[in-house]
């Protein structure tokens, strides 16, 4: 028997070019405020005066702090489903998807108007452990959570800001840390008629770093002069490498969509 799945990498594709459009789109726009209708020759000025660029410069806040809240979409990550599936058992892979929600913080610095590089960690309790379960005396018949992820990200935005809001498209890599990642200690394949019939695959947890890189799009509306709201979505690309005994657990790549909304302070 098969079961549905949910085409995560086709998802965030589809998502990350609709908003790298929507970015295009606004960009085209903002040559009106390149080409505006002439004006009154202004009066002579101080040569101590600030010209309006250099004043429209100043007005750039070059750090950026904010606060926010997470969510990702996240597709199965569990080594022994990759076996399943790579053994022909696709009736066996148990295609567990879930979201998680957590919280985050941001530091951002603005090289120019365009161009900022930024450092983001964010992190999710996530649901209990198969170990926590087990030692509380609940049910164990249950996918394996994980346990709380911390994520780090550090990278570049590039886009377009104006004096209400920013839209931006962003690359940024880092690593995510698993508290109880999932790994397999060893299967053993069941045969009928010299094929392989069924397979048994047993599993522990144990804590794991791996490599993840965010590509997406930003939006951010500025209230103030200080103060912004910011929106995130993007494909976050998790490489899970292969563990110990690296016999049974191959390396895999999953595609993630996660978002991010929250708070930010300029200075």
């Amino acid at each position: 028997m098969s079961s549905s799945r949910l085409h995560y990498p086709t998802i965030c594709a589809s998502l990350t070019v609709l908003f790298l459009f929507i970015f295009a789109f606004v960009s085209l726009g903002t040559a009106q405020d390149v080409i505006s209708p002439p004006e009154a020759p202004a009066a002579k000025v101080d040569e101590g005066q600030p010209t309006d660029q250099a004043e429209k410069k100043s007005k750039l806040r070059r750090f950026e702090v904010g606060i926010h809240g997470t969510i990702m979409f996240q597709s199965d990550f569990e080594a022994a489903d990759v076996v399943y599936h790579r053994a022909g058992f696709d009736y066996a892979v148990i295609n567990d998807r879930r979201y998680e929600s957590g919280i985050g913080g941001r530091l951002t610095y603005n090289i120019n108007r365009q161009l900022a590089v930024e450092t983001e960690v964010n992190y999710t309790p996530g649901t209990k452990t198969l170990t926590e379960l087990a030692q509380a005396g609940q049910s164990t018949n249950v996918p394996f959570s994980g346990g709380e992820k911390t994520q780090v990200l550090f990278g570049a935005k590039y886009g377009y800001r104006g004096k209400r809001f920013g839209v931006f498209a962003k690359v940024r890599p880092g690593f995510i840390h698993f508290r109880a990642f999932p790994y397999v200690v060893g299967k053993f394949v069941v045969y009928h008629n010299g094929q392989p019939y069924d397979m048994l695959v047993l599993s522990s947890e144990k804590p794991a770093t791996f490599f993840n890189a965010d590509v997406g799009g930003v939006f951010e509306y500025y209230t103030s002069k200080r103060t912004m709201i910011r929106f995130d979505i993007g494909d976050t690309i998790i490489h899970y490498n292969a563990q110990k005994p690296r016999d049974v657990n191959p390396t895999f790549t999953r595609h993630n969509l996660q978002m991010n909304f929250g708070f930010g302070f300029r200075f």
